[in-house]
């Protein structure tokens, strides 16, 4: 596995305007940053990063690619909980006695960063920022899920993954603004999605192909084309504000320092 140098270190990382590490904006604290994670790791598409049932999972800071978590059932089915774009983190889930509950692999080439357990606990410690913007992200991603539980559970399969399409789509470009004829790169294959959404591939293809016939949207050679914004939005059917949350670089009432000292009422 290739180890990437990422020579500016954290104080210029690319993702310090989004994820978890937005929350460490003085020197100090990105020196701590800096001295608690691993170097960055390049992963091929198709790689586990760990297993399900693995112990000491550090987390990990999605730098770039797309990956996802998963969960295994004993006969080897497989459901995919989550796509994990850049800015994310994998792994903050706690352990339980026969370890973490999800595997992640990797969907694309990705770039990961690596914080021991340990490691981020100092981090918390030092940067009292850092553990309010983890508990915002969970509080986000919980949000999602309620809605992935709601898609599984009562939404048809055309609805489904318009759904599925509308929040990466969103989630990859940082806005829910789309003009007609927009491409997004989005490296799905139909078995991937049967996965996410509890379908068959083929009722993802014959889903697809009447979305394209349509003049909804066309996935083809892992590009998503948005052929008409207005209808993909209506039939994505998220409530008003939700999807935004991924737009945001920073929540509104979250310290940009992490000094920042409590305001009394």
């Amino acid at each position: 596995m290739t180890v990437v140098t990422w020579q500016s270190g954290c104080s210029a990382c690319h993702l310090r305007a989004f994820g978890l590490c937005q929350a460490v904006q003085d020197s100090r604290g990105a020196a701590c940053l800096q001295s608690v994670r691993h170097p960055a790791r390049f992963y091929p598409p198709g790689r586990t990063v760990f297993a399900q049932g693995s112990q000491n999972v550090p987390l990990h800071n999605v730098l770039s690619g797309w990956l996802f978590s998963y969960q295994l059932l004993p006969d080897g089915r497989r459901q995919i909980l989550q796509f994990l774009l850049p800015g994310d983190i994998a792994g903050l889930e706690p352990e339980g006695a026969a370890g973490i509950t999800h595997g992640l692999e990797t969907l694309s080439e990705a770039v990961l960063c690596a914080i021991p357990r340990d490691g981020f606990h100092r981090l918390c410690a030092r940067c009292p920022a850092v553990t309010e913007r983890c508990r915002w992200m969970m509080a986000r991603d919980v949000t999602l899920l309620f809605e992935r539980l709601a898609t599984l559970g009562r939404r048809m399969a055309r609805e489904r993954v318009v759904h599925l399409l509308m929040e990466l789509a969103v989630r990859s470009s940082r806005t829910t603004q789309f003009a007609d004829g927009t491409r997004l790169r989005m490296p799905l294959t139909q078995p991937i999605m049967a996965d996410a959404l509890g379908l068959t591939a083929i009722h993802i293809n014959r889903v697809l192909r009447e979305l394209r016939h349509e003049g909804v949207l066309e996935l083809n050679h892992k590009t998503l084309t948005i052929l008409d914004s207005e209808t993909l939005t209506r039939l994505g059917g998220f409530p008003e504000g939700l999807l935004e949350l991924w737009t945001q670089p920073l929540p509104p009432e979250q310290p940009t320092q992490s000094h920042a000292t409590p305001r009394r009422a």
